[in-house]
């Protein structure tokens, strides 16, 4: 779902992460010639694993001393690595949003991975945060993404930021 509240001018992003748990790709206007330009880009070598290659441990009791206890619910293996991928980007996107080289950024990912990726968030990012959408661009390549991105990522110079 793309949100439906349209930021203000002033508040329209300038930057673009596409993610699904396996890449993730950081996009941006060049501020002299308005071309979509890739900033950075994350691959997941972990999501390409087998789930018996990921999980070391297998499911089963734990013990302590001569008492037996029943371990926690398995979680899924995959699902960790997509949780450990999240909180890669996410510290990534705070560090630039700490080091004031993050504007208004939209985000696109998929359906998973976007509530993993948002929960990940620091305050900072967070807060940098005016659009998403659930859908996974990543595979495109930037020919391809230049029309379905126009809306998001507005030709044209960057606004000027303060500080």
């Amino acid at each position: 779902m793309v949100r439906t509240v349209a930021p203000p001018p002033d508040q329209r992003p300038r930057h673009v992460m596409l993610a699904n748990a396996a890449r993730a790709r950081l996009l941006g206007r060049d501020p002299d010639s308005g071309a979509l330009r890739e900033l950075d880009e994350f691959v997941n070598p972990g999501s390409r694993l087998r789930a018996s290659a990921l999980d070391g441990e297998r499911p089963g009791r734990g013990s302590t001393g001569s008492r037996r206890t029943a371990c926690e619910p398995h979680t899924p293996a995959a699902q960790h690595e997509r949780q450990r991928f999240a909180q890669l980007l996410a510290g990534h996107l705070e560090a630039l949003a700490l080091a004031h080289r993050l504007s208004p950024w939209a985000l696109a990912a998929s359906s998973p991975f976007l509530g993993a990726l948002r929960a990940a968030l620091g305050p900072h990012a967070a807060a940098l945060l005016v659009q998403q959408a659930e859908r996974d661009l990543t595979p495109l390549t930037l020919h391809a993404l230049q029309p379905r991105l126009c809306q998001l990522l507005p030709p044209g110079p960057a606004p000027a930021r303060g500080g």
